[in-house]
């Protein structure tokens, strides 16, 4: 029972905080920004793994 109170809880619809959309795009953008730092920080770790095993 309290698993579907806490559910019910994620799924409810909450009021913008400042009555518009403007927090919504800057959490997008946010968030699309940090998925591709991280895609580029993963990219270059493996990149540099290549190297490093052809050196020697």
């Amino acid at each position: 029972m309290a698993l579907s109170t806490w559910i019910a809880l994620l799924l409810q619809d909450a009021p913008p905080a400042d009555g518009g959309g403007a927090n919504t795009t800057v959490k997008i953008v946010s968030g699309v920004l940090a998925l591709v730092l991280v895609g580029i920080i993963i990219m270059r770790r493996k990149g540099g793994k290549k190297k490093d095993e052809e050196e020697f």
